[in-house]
């Protein structure tokens, strides 16, 4: 067993305490998180990444998860950022939905991604049946990692990625069926989404009983800490950003609400601009924070910004980290141009590639100094902005 919690708890501590005065809206500058140590393999350097990772060895997934969270806790640069480690384990996106019969392709030194719905029409939704954790799809693979990683050291463990219930939906029936049905067979829909919120509720708690946790124990939106009674659980919002208003809020805004309701609240998190649905997200009961991946799109950003501050709801900001020339200019209009409190920053260092005008481009870089680099730019804007 490999010790590390009493290690890293004063650490810890002062995360957690920076974390929580965010929620409390106390905070008179946004705690930082620089995500050097992800779970997932999008955007690695291929050399960095290991033959198997998410193969049937479990140790692969447990060392290179282990060995990027003591780095980062042994990084002095990273001495006042808010990580807080743990391990995750990770099969991809699209776990719920294989266990609904949505095959799952294990592509080399990628991350698994779902393969093509091979649904015709409305009336097989009625033959789907609710998933068995212990026999469906990739939930055993999930549920032995969590037991590996139980056995070989005391970090702190969160569940498998949540794919909310409009993503689940998308990947068992596909999109195009999606579309068209929600107009010529909405009942169907509506028993898909509801049957999609269930199954997540039922696996987010298989899984907590597996690692030891009260079901409303705060999780880790996509490798950030939630502080303790904020909610036990996010949901991956993605597809809302094709979704217009009046049809995301009759046939997905119920479904999450459901979801945070049974497991204590929580949050939403979306990639791009979803601001056509602000209003849906504002009303979504449980509702306590957002966290979104913007693309560079600060205008979209500040009518979040702004809904969030007036409905008492706490923003997760960040992006895949820009390229070398927009750096400093991003963070500068981050932190001079917006209110701080209720406001958590993140960077995700993606060393393969570099954010560029909305967009991802290939641009290797060490991810070690761009980390760095990236934290000195946030101490610095800080300093020069807030007189704190």
């Amino acid at each position: 067993m490999i010790k590390l919690r009493a290690e890293f708890a004063e650490k810890d501590r002062i995360s957690h305490d920076k974390l929580n005065e965010v929620f409390e809206f106390k905070n008179k500058k946004s705690p930082y998180i620089i995500l050097d140590c992800s779970y997932w393999l999008f955007g690695d350097l291929p050399e960095r990444i290991p033959e198997d990772y998410c193969g049937d060895n479990p140790d692969v997934m447990f060392k290179f998860q282990l060995e990027r969270i003591k780095e980062h806790y042994a990084t002095k640069e990273y001495e006042n950022d808010c990580y807080v480690g743990f391990l995750m384990p990770w099969f991809g996106t699209g776990v719920l939905a294989s266990a609904f019969g949505t095959p799952v392709e294990f592509l080399y030194k990628m991350d698994p991604a779902v393969n093509m719905s091979s649904m015709k029409h409305p009336e097989e939704i009625d033959s789907l049946i609710m998933p068995d954790p212990n026999k469906r799809g990739l939930m055993p693979r999930v549920l032995e990692q969590i037991k590996y990683f139980k056995k070989h050291c005391d970090l702190p463990i969160g569940v498998t990625d949540c794919q909310g219930p409009l993503t689940t939906a998308l990947s068992i029936i596909g999109y195009e069926n999606f579309i068209y049905w929600m107009y010529e067979h909405p009942d169907a829909i509506h028993k898909l989404m509801n049957m999609c919120a269930d199954a997540l509720i039922d696996w987010v708690r298989v899984q907590k009983d597996c690692i030891g946790v009260a079901h409303e124990e705060p999780g880790y939106v996509l490798g950030l800490s939630v502080p303790k009674g904020r909610g036990g659980v996010w949901i991956s919002d993605d597809d809302s950003v094709i979704f217009s208003s009046e049809l995301y809020r009759d046939f997905v805004k119920p479904y999450n609400e459901k979801i945070l309701l049974a497991l204590g609240g929580g949050g939403i998190h979306y990639c791009g601009n979803s601001n056509q649905n602000l209003d849906s997200y504002m009303r979504t009961k449980g509702l306590n924070f957002l966290h979104i991946l913007q693309l560079d799109n600060f205008e979209a950003t500040n009518k979040v910004r702004k809904a969030c501050m007036e409905n008492g709801k706490v923003l997760f900001l960040g992006d895949f980290t820009p390229t070398d020339e927009r750096l400093d200019a991003y963070f500068d209009e981050m932190i001079r141009d917006m209110d701080q409190c209720g406001l958590i920053v993140s960077s995700y260092i993606a060393p393969a590639i570099a954010l560029n005008k909305g967009a991802y481009i290939e641009k290797p870089r060490d991810y070690a100094k761009l980390g760095r680099r990236v934290a000195g730019i946030i101490e610095e804007k800080q300093k020069k902005y807030l007189s704190v």
